[in-house]
């Protein structure tokens, strides 16, 4: 009665085993590559730059997303109930994926404002301290990221099937949304992607343009140099002409 109700425990082998590979290649990898990542950057002090810094905090939330994520979703690549790690794990499931995708695209946004005050205002930039000011912001964006992703987070819980006669069946326990807040889901995609995405284009337009700009005005002064070393060739030659008819 309880797979009637659910469904099968797991999808067909055809689809589970190519699965269980590929997100068995992406933890291996992804965990590898990033630990690898966080370690260059700390063991070496000539890579403690703001760029680095930054790429860090992307390492770590990539971390989080695999280590607490993955194994989990393997899991119920095979099993898709009963959910056995228990609510608290659940719940922090939820909080983790919210916040790590939060604190990634707050990362690439603040980024991505730090190379358009370094290319458009270059003497704004020089004038403020590039280290302290990217540890305070990557220290905002994980406080904000985690701020935000509260409300999310408290959504989720185990749910449980009840069969006709009022009893729970323990054993179709499954990890989802058992509280859900209304527009949570609109307000989440509205600051955390529609918002970045658009400041990001913006500022990249910006860029661009003030790229083009330096681009025309350093072939300007090129052509400047070359009309200017023609003419003195030129008057070079007038003087060698006015030698030699002496």
């Amino acid at each position: 009665m309880e797979e009637c109700r659910l469904g099968p425990q797991r999808d067909p082998m055809s689809t589970v085993i190519p699965m269980t590979l590929v997100y068995s290649l992406i933890l291996m990898t992804g965990v590898t590559g990033n630990i690898c990542t966080c370690i260059v950057i700390a063991r070496n002090r000539y890579m403690h730059t703001a760029t680095n810094y930054y790429l860090f905090s992307l390492a770590i939330s990539d971390l989080l997303l695999l280590i607490l994520g993955l194994p989990q979703e393997l899991y119920q690549l095979w099993y898709k109930y009963p959910y056995i790690f228990g609510e608290p794990v659940c719940i922090l499931r939820g909080l983790t994926s919210e916040m790590s995708t939060n604190a990634s695209i707050l990362t690439i946004t603040a980024f991505t404002v730090e190379r358009y005050v370094a290319i458009c205002h270059p003497f704004r930039a020089q004038a403020m301290s590039h280290l302290p000011r990217a540890v305070k912001t990557i220290l905002c964006i994980w406080i904000i990221a985690a701020l935000c992703a509260l409300p999310t987070a408290l959504q989720f819980g185990i749910r449980y099937e009840i069969d006709d006669n009022g009893q729970t069946l323990w054993k179709t326990a499954l990890c989802g949304i058992i509280n859900p807040f209304p527009h949570i889901f609109e307000i989440s995609t509205g600051l955390f992607f529609v918002l970045p995405i658009i400041l990001i284009s913006v500022l990249y337009v910006f860029i661009g343009i003030r790229l083009r700009q330096v681009s025309i005005g350093s072939q300007k002064e090129s052509i400047n140099d070359c009309n200017h070393l023609s003419k003195a060739k030129m008057n070079s030659r007038k003087a060698v002409v006015k030698m030699l008819s002496k």
